[in-house]
């Protein structure tokens, strides 16, 4: 029975890549962390820009106040006060080592870095995009293969009925059309559910929330690829995953400068200015008022601290040494998988070459086959067998064809070319 798929638009690769860039969750998440270290990225959050900061109070109270002696007591009267105060002041480092410059450095290449990291995050979304889709091609082409089957499994079920009424074959050879049939129809209801879950995970991967479904029916066609010195160059170039190494080895840097900065003396300039009013009802001053203003220029230079510096600035340093022995790992790590990857794919293009012959081979012997079966040359399990060789040859290519599909995508992505 063949598979129905009730859809309501055709989804081309383009499209299911459009939908991916805009709607995919992780991509989304990683956008924002953008937006942060971009916001971030600022003269005022380095340190440049002065601090100002305004306070005022108003404060209300009253006393009542009574005084008692031996000889009689002596009411008080009320007494009611108040005080207005405000005042502003500006704070403003102008000198902390070199630290304001570094840190701003350092939010700049945090940006960069979050730009790279959603680069790679696009990349593998769409290196799993292109897995699920051409899984989907694959799936298809060979529900489809299995449909043919199972129409000349039903077919052979019908011819051996009717020649079994007539004494031309057994009833035994019946039985195994039969199972024959069964088992052809048990495997395309199983490729069914591969492609309902096929399709779903590719509508989580574009970020889709409803239950629209998906015609898809494009075909896996292979691409050429450059010899592997020359994607290997394009791979330490452009590989986002040595990219990112890189940007966090520049980060490290400045983070040596940052503590290199104890090392140098702090130079602020402080300033304010204050008012304040205060009234009273009774007593010998019933108003006064106030205003001023102060300012300052603070040096501090840090002697010792217990060499507490000196070790982080070590630190720092090693772990720069280290980020250099990383990115040499990454490097390596990348050479290794293009290379496995580079050998796959040349070899598995040889393979279908194979398997296309062995196809027209299939094809030829299953036609003569069926000759043969129709004049009693050959039995129905001969005949079977030569079906079953025509499929297993073309479903062989459909599988080798996605699989070749992903070696080629994963080559992309290892050399940066996936993400655009």
């Amino acid at each position: 029975m063949p598979f129905i798929l009730y859809s309501q638009s055709e989804l081309t690769l383009q499209k299911a890549i459009e939908r991916t860039l805009q709607n995919n969750y992780n991509i989304r998440i990683v956008k924002k962390d953008v937006q942060i270290a971009d916001n971030n990225l600022s003269y005022g959050n380095s340190g440049f820009l002065p601090s100002l900061d305004l306070s005022g109070t108003y404060k209300l109270s009253g006393e009542d106040t009574e005084t008692k002696t031996e000889d009689q007591t002596y009411p008080g009267e009320d007494n009611r006060s108040k005080s207005l105060n405000g005042s502003v002041s500006l704070g403003w480092t102008l000198f902390d080592g070199f630290a304001m410059f570094a840190r701003y450095d350092k939010f700049e290449d945090i940006k960069k870095l979050n730009e790279i990291t959603l680069q790679l995050e696009i990349e593998s979304r769409l290196q799993e995009l292109f897995d699920t889709f051409y899984q989907i091609v694959m799936v298809k082409e060979n529900i489809q293969l299995l449909e043919e089957t199972l129409k000349f499994s039903q077919e052979r079920v019908d011819f051996l009925k009717s020649s079994n009424i007539y004494g031309a074959s057994t009833g035994t050879e019946v039985l195994i059309a039969e199972v024959d049939y069964n088992n052809d129809f048990s495997t395309l209801k199983r490729q069914n559910v591969s492609l309902n879950t096929a399709l779903n995970k590719l509508k989580y991967i574009m970020g889709e929330t409803n239950d629209e479904n998906f015609e898809i029916t494009s075909t896996i066609e292979i691409n050429d690829l450059d010899e592997y010195s020359k994607l290997k160059d394009l791979a330490f170039e452009r590989n986002s995953t040595i990219r990112q190494a890189i940007a966090n080895r520049k980060i490290s840097e400045l983070d040596e400068k940052l503590i290199e900065a104890a090392y140098y003396p702090n130079i602020k300039v402080s300033a304010s200015y204050s008012n304040s009013q205060n009234t009273s009802d009774k007593g010998f001053i019933l108003e006064s008022s106030n205003i001023g203003y102060n300012a300052s220029i603070n040096a501090s230079w840090n002697i010792f601290d217990g060499f507490k510096t000196s070790i982080a600035d070590e630190n720092a340093k090693i772990n720069t040494e280290k980020q250099d022995i990383y990115i040499q790992n990454i490097r390596a790590v990348i050479a290794m998988n293009l290379k496995t990857n580079y050998d796959a794919f040349t070899d598995l293009i040889e393979i279908l070459a194979l398997e296309n012959q062995n196809l027209e081979t299939a094809k030829e012997s299953f036609e003569r086959s069926k000759s043969m079966f129709k004049y009693g040359s050959i039995n129905a399990l001969e005949l079977r067998q030569s079906q079953v060789n025509l499929l297993e040859a073309k479903q062989r290519i459909a599988n080798l064809k996605y699989e070749i599909k992903t070696y080629e995508t994963a080559i992309l992505m290892l050399t940066g070319q996936l993400g655009g």
